[in-house]
């Protein structure tokens, strides 16, 4: 499912996805210090660099999606669990932040407005065009669970890198 309004909907999806991160960079490592247990705080330098690592895997697994998807189903799947983990992101901890801590958390609007109608939009076309919603579900949760392992070792490794 590589036509021409797929590719445009993962180039509308890295640019949403883009923009959400830049928001994070810029208003999360401050909200941090404030949100409590919510969210441990983070230096500016740590989540910079983490998001620069995400935003990359996420470009790399949408070029591979676009070049190898119809032909490799590990990449098609992978895909669909990273950009399923973004829309996921919203409602936790971005929305569920908001809500509990009765302040705007970084990232809401870009979430709500981009990141999870283009992923829902884009999850329900593969659906449509015949994968299987139990892998796309399980994928989501494997690559989420992946993703938040990385984080904090990303956050580690920005620590050190930046600060030496």
């Amino acid at each position: 499912m590589n036509d021409a309004i797929a590719i445009s909907l993962k180039i509308i999806f890295l640019l949403g996805f883009t923009l959400h991160n830049i928001e994070e960079a810029i208003w999360l490592p401050k909200w941090s210090k404030l949100a409590g247990k919510f969210h441990k705080p983070v230096a500016s330098n740590q989540f910079i660099f983490a998001v620069i690592i995400v935003t990359m895997i996420g470009y790399l697994l949408t070029l591979f999606d676009i070049l190898l998807g119809d032909n490799s189903i590990f990449y098609r799947y992978t895909y669909l669990g990273f950009i399923g983990m973004m829309g996921l992101n919203v409602i936790m901890p971005h929305l569920a932040g908001s809500i509990i801590l009765k302040k705007y958390s970084p990232g809401l609007v870009t979430g709500l407005f981009l990141n999870l109608p283009i992923s829902l939009i884009i999850i329900v076309r593969y659906i449509a065009n015949g994968l299987d919603v139990y892998y796309i579900i399980l994928s989501i949760v494997l690559i989420s669970c992946i993703i938040l392992f990385l984080l904090k070792y990303l956050f580690i490794l920005g620590d050190r890198l930046i600060n030496q």
